[in-house]
């Protein structure tokens, strides 16, 4: 009796709040929006509209705003547990002037509570404005959170308009003041259908203390410029250090050199080992159907605790298109326009599968892929069938430049029990320090190694239907 009378009290308790919860405010402003971000189990709906930062980041809200020692100051933190945000139609728009607002490190949006659903929201930056010490446009904390249908449109970083030519951390030429999209800390993420174009110097989406993160059909975009465009101002940051460069090109010299094109951002999607507010190791994570276009590296993932899976992804004109340790990549693809296809480096062995697209680059580029370290299985091929005209090499035994900086010189390491399957028809070379490996090569192969066995490829199939 005491058990049926418990279950029918519970049941009722969950009926109710499964209304209360089906009730929707209405909010129509920015200091109503922080209001509610800080209570839960409520689903609010905005007013389709623009609306200003600066309207609601007074200089009484700005004083009273409490910095987290870690993570820096948040215009509008979501701390509230269990909510639902329908931000449809809704832009907001924050002038670059508060990115300093705080004097330290600063995010525009910072989520912080549990089981919340945020959908359907633009954020614009206005101006070019740096940040005082860095920051973060969205950064996504708490458990068991989903956002959806975001786009970052984002600017305001110092310098801007050189990638990290001239710096992106100690030893930089010049004061830096990042500008990052969307970071993730926290556990159990969903990052669905966001999209962001960076006018800024930092990263787009990146993982950093968050684990079991799932990013499905998100877009990164950022922008190159040539060196030779760099090369031409009569002004600017560069143009004041000489145009001296933090990496050496292939004559030894730290100087921006000509012929080569660099992003004006980092990467479009990348983890750190550690990261948060409690300084969580980084793990599991996955990516399904996400593009990167113009970043400096498009996908750049290192396993720390947890697998890495990229399924069905693409990578275009990036200075690297793949930059990986312990990765297994299926059904993903990329061009060599900018820079190589794949960086592929010692660690723990990946997995990749990777179609090669077809268009040829107009500056200069060394190399399709580099590989290294022990155990991995690489396939490369055409994309749709389509063969690259131009004849870049496939390098066994050598890695990535500093920096993946496109006019840095490509290191050589030790290459061992590595599978290739070389579908592309781009040549393979093989180092001296490569052994035991199994390349086989529609292309040809030179084989400098030792213990390798090579084998012609060209009665396999070279499809790739993507």
């Amino acid at each position: 009796m005491m058990k049926t009378w418990l279950m029918s009290v519970i049941g009722l308790a969950v009926a109710v709040a499964n209304v209360s919860a089906a009730r929707v405010t209405g909010i129509t402003s920015l200091a109503e929006l922080a209001e509610v971000a800080a209570k839960s189990g409520q689903n609010i709906k905005m007013k389709p509209g623009v609306y200003r930062m600066e309207d609601y980041l007074t200089p009484a809200v700005i004083s009273n705003t409490v910095s987290d020692p870690v993570m820096g100051a948040a215009m509008i933190s979501f701390s509230g547990s269990g909510n639902t945000f329908d931000f449809t139609g809704v832009t907001i728009e924050v002038n670059t002037e508060l990115l300093n607002a705080f004097g330290g490190k600063v995010m525009e949006f910072y989520v912080t509570g549990s089981n919340n659903r945020i959908g359907g929201l633009t954020v614009t930056d206005l101006g070019n404005a740096p940040t005082g010490k860095g920051g973060q446009s969205f950064v996504v904390d708490g458990k068991n959170n989903e956002i959806r249908g975001v786009t970052l449109n984002m600017s305001g970083s110092s310098p801007y308009g050189y990638g990290d030519l001239i710096g992106k951390g100690g030893g930089s030429l010049v004061r830096l003041q990042k500008h990052s999209g969307m970071l993730v800390t926290g556990l159990n993420i969903k990052i669905l259908d966001c999209s962001i174009y960076s006018r800024s110097f930092g990263h787009l989406f990146f993982v950093q203390g968050g684990r079991n993160v799932y990013f499905e059909n998100c877009y990164a975009e950022a922008v190159t410029r040539t060196t030779d465009e760099m090369l031409a101002e009569t002004e600017g940051p560069a143009f004041d250090v000489g145009f001296e460069a933090v990496y050496k090109n292939y004559n030894g010299e730290k100087v921006i050199t000509p012929g080569y094109t660099k992003s004006l951002s980092e990467c479009g999607f990348r983890n750190y080992g550690t990261g948060g507010a409690e300084g969580h190791k980084t793990g599991a994570m996955r990516f399904v159907n996400c593009r990167a276009k113009n970043c400096r590296i498009g996908f750049a993932l290192s396993k720390i605790e947890g697998d890495i899976l990229v399924q069905d992804c693409e990578a275009t004109g990036c200075e690297a298109g793949y930059n990986l340790d312990g990765v297994t990549v299926e059904n993903s693809r990329g061009d060599a326009v900018n820079g190589p296809l794949l960086y592929l480096n010692a660690g723990d062995p990946s997995i990749v599968d990777l179609a090669l697209m077809p268009e040829a680059n107009t500056t200069t580029v060394h190399a399709v892929a580099t590989i290294a370290g022990e155990d991995h299985v690489v396939t490369l091929k055409p994309w749709r069938n389509m063969a690259r005209a131009q004849e870049l090499p496939i390098l066994v035994g050598a890695t990535r430049p500093a920096g993946c900086n496109p006019f840095s010189p490509l290191g050589t390491r030790p290459a061992k029990g590595i599978t290739l399957n070389n579908e592309t028809g781009m040549p393979v070379e093989i180092g001296r320090d490569v052994s035991f490996c199994t390349i086989t090569s529609i292309g040809p192969v030179t084989d400098n190694g030792s213990g390798n066995s090579v084998s012609n490829a060209r009665g396999l199939s070279a499809a790739a239907d993507q």
